[in-house]
């Protein structure tokens, strides 16, 4: 590469962060902030920066400033030395690729979005300029819709009291006759149903809202969704879901699940009058950010059973307090927020973006490359 080449990116969050570390090692993120990403994995930020070898500066790869304006960019004459080339490679996880934003960017080769949703872009601007697009699907937020469905299932089925059962031999001896040496259900639990046939609600279709509808369906589940925007009617269609108000969705879902994006204005989004929109029998899933729910109010419906339980594997406060209200309750099942499998799964998910944008900038085509 003869020539400076640039990336822009349109977003910000941790995982951009982490990508824009390992491209430029940039001031803005420390490599404090890298080994408290990680911990308590001890990670060496000088290993992160070695993902994206071929990508760094010595190399001839720049990165436009974080703070620079994706969409309205200054005059070539304003902007900083470092910048004045556009940029021949976008990445993004959320936001939108129009022709807008194409247009001021006439050397763009490639684009990368982490994820494997298609939204908010234009795909007739970018076939038209015959830019490559890649949609990676990450693996972590498979994990993540993953873990949702096992907190359904582990709940539906009581597994947790079975196991303990079980193990503590709590079973009526005068009662239980083996036949063949086989005891159905020889602990008694009550209340044991499953996923086939229920009807699950999700809040916030996002692209795990989409993973985790993909496999309720493939339980033999109804899905129901709301959204900030209804989806479109085809996508609708691919999903499989149907949209519901939220007030139609709480009085009709078995299982509700919050995949709301992790935005100021959703800070305890779920509260006491979604709890008491539920049904008595239903279950409340958390995967994806503490914040979002009032956990008073999710404590105070678990306690007088209003709802029949919950999954939780964010919380309010990461370490959650040992002598949280929450904790004292034997109908809510709680993991340490590692829905998304090993920390280290995002560096997988990272290598793959680097890789794809060294493919690109030799003149090869990336992987998860869409041409449809």
């Amino acid at each position: 590469m003869s020539e400076i080449q640039h990336i822009l990116f349109l977003d910000d969050d941790h995982v951009m962060r982490l990508t824009r570390f390992a491209l430029s090692g940039e001031a803005q993120v420390s490599a404090d902030w890298v080994q408290a990403f990680f911990s308590p994995l001890s990670v060496q930020p000088q290993s992160i920066y070695d993902l994206a070898h071929g990508l760094h500066a010595c190399d001839g790869v720049e990165l436009y400033p974080l703070e620079t304006p994706p969409k309205h960019l200054p005059e070539p004459a304003a902007l900083h030395p470092k910048t004045q080339h556009p940029a021949e490679i976008i990445v993004f996880r959320r936001g939108v690729v129009d022709a807008e934003l194409l247009a001021q960017h006439p050397n763009l080769k490639f684009i990368q979005r982490l994820g494997e949703r298609r939204d908010g872009i234009d795909f007739q601007a970018v076939k038209a300029r015959r830019i490559q697009l890649s949609c990676l699907p990450r693996r972590s937020l498979q994990y993540t819709a993953e873990h949702a469905v096992m907190f359904m299932l582990a709940l539906s089925k009581r597994l947790q009291d079975g196991d303990l059962a079980v193990r503590a031999a709590q079973w009526d001896k005068s009662k239980v006759i083996s036949t063949d040496d086989v005891a159905y259900n020889w602990v008694a639990l009550n209340g044991l149903s499953g996923l086939y046939g229920k009807t699950l609600g999700i809040i916030g279709m996002g692209e795990v809202g989409a993973l985790l509808c993909k496999m309720a369906l493939a339980f033999g589940m109804e899905v129901l969704y709301c959204n900030r925007h209804r989806l479109s009617a085809q996508r609708e269609l691919e999903l499989g879901a149907s949209y519901a108000p939220l007030d139609a969705l709480l009085g009709a879902s078995d299982f509700v699940s919050v995949n709301a994006a992790n935005l100021p204005t959703n800070e305890a989004m779920i509260n006491a009058d979604i709890f008491n929109k539920m049904k008595s029998t239903a279950y409340f899933i958390n995967t994806s950010r503490g914040k979002l729910i009032d956990e008073t109010a999710l404590y105070q419906s678990l306690k007088d059973k209003r709802i029949a339980g919950a999954g939780l594997d964010v919380h309010w406060r990461e370490p959650r307090d040992a002598h949280h209200p929450l904790m004292s309750l034997p109908n809510v099942l709680m993991t340490p927020h590692y829905a998304g499998g090993e920390r280290g799964e995002v560096l997988h998910e990272l290598n793959e973006v680097f890789e794809n944008c060294r493919r690109v900038l030799k003149g090869q085509s990336p992987s998860h490359l869409i041409t449809d």
